[in-house]
């Protein structure tokens, strides 16, 4: 969920470097002038939801400590025991009385987006933050963590690789230890809406070498996990050909990428559910924007599912919109953003539909 549609950076690669704000569809709902997810809508989202989820993302697209009500927030959300409570932000905002508020609320993940280990280069992708800044409240997390002995609490570097920061990739792991981060996440930069980020990208057309590219991926994942941490997010670095091929190679392989958490049982249910539904998202999981629109995933552009505070779990999950999606994705003939989506895939009993002659436009 997003709690607000602000942010307080204008990095090069994101598009609040061409907007102040970021506008959810439909965009003639609002909750809030400013653009703030009200705290008892929040707390009408919290206790429908709360109980029953297994992780939840107090941000998605903006910088969720820029609130001003996040400390009622996080507490509220710490109320419900939620195992995998977690949020991505700039942490420049973050205050003593924030970062005692997360980690009295037990939150498991502070993801905090970094993409440069050195002030010229931070200072160059993250335009309005300062470097020295965001060392002093990496600092102030793990002090607080210390004093209120929250070792629940867990730091996430998040990484966009791009070209202003291509070498610094390997300095990643050094710096996340240095700061008391057990988790990477390492992304490359992708295209994005209103911002042209194609001198950013790391590939052929920029004058890239694949086989370079995927060396430093490989040499960065294996000096984190040297140093203890865990993967969350990171690309895939070998190509097929690279696989061992003997019994004992693979089994290396696979003993280091569960180690590394490049491998976990989330992912093997997400396949299940993918090769089983056609995709892992309608029905599982629920996106709510500031303006209370409820969409069954990040991808999804179509009118959303239902709104709060006027509907609940219970009759947007049961509701013809929903419905009409999960229909389309089990038949083969997925509808709205579904149909052109990359994350969709082929259910594994569609196969056996032909087979029983059971006609498409039936189901």
């Amino acid at each position: 969920m997003d709690l607000t549609e602000r942010c307080n950076l204008k990095c090069v690669m994101c598009y609040f470097s061409a907007v102040d704000r970021l506008r959810f569809a439909p965009y003639d709902v609002s909750l809030s002038d400013k653009g703030l997810l009200p705290v008892e809508v929040f707390e009408k989202i919290a206790a429908d939801l709360f109980p029953q989820a297994q992780r939840v993302a107090l941000a998605c697209a903006a910088e969720p400590l820029i609130h001003p009500k996040f400390r009622d927030i996080v507490e509220i959300a710490g109320r419900y025991g939620v195992p995998d409570l977690w949020f991505p932000t700039n942490l420049l905002a973050l205050t003593e009385k924030t970062a005692e508020a997360i980690i009295k609320a037990r939150v498991r993940v502070v993801a905090t987006s970094i993409d440069g280990v050195t002030q010229p280069t931070y200072e160059k992708i993250r335009i309005g933050g300062k470097f020295d800044r965001l060392e002093q409240r990496l600092d102030l997390l793990n002090d607080t963590k210390k004093k209120l002995r929250g070792q629940r609490t867990q730091l996430r570097i998040i990484f966009t690789w791009m070209k202003s920061n291509k070498e610094e990739l390997l300095a990643l792991p050094e710096f996340a230890a240095k700061h008391g981060a057990t988790e990477l996440d390492v992304r490359f930069v992708a295209e994005t809406e209103g911002v042209d980020v194609t001198p950013e990208l790391l590939n052929e057309a920029n004058g890239e070498d694949p086989a370079e590219l995927r060396s430093m991926l490989a040499t960065t994942a294996r000096e984190a996990v040297r140093r203890g941490m865990r993967l969350m997010s990171y690309p895939e670095y070998e190509t097929p050909e690279e696989i061992p091929k003997s019994v004992f190679g693979r089994l290396r392989r696979r003993a280091f990428r569960l180690r590394a958490g490049l491998e976990r049982w989330e992912h093997w249910q997400n396949l299940w559910r993918e090769r089983r539904q056609g995709c892992a998202y309608p029905g599982q999981t629920w996106v709510v924007r500031p303006n209370g629109a409820v969409f069954p995933c990040v991808f999804w552009t179509e009118e959303p599912l239902g709104f709060y505070p006027q509907d609940d779990l219970v009759k947007i999950g049961a509701g013809a919109p929903l419905t009409r999606i999960q229909d389309g994705l089990s038949c083969g003939q997925p509808v709205g953003t579904c149909a052109t989506c990359d994350q969709r895939r082929d259910a594994l009993y569609r196969p056996f539909r032909r087979i029983l002659g059971t006609p498409a436009d039936a189901l």
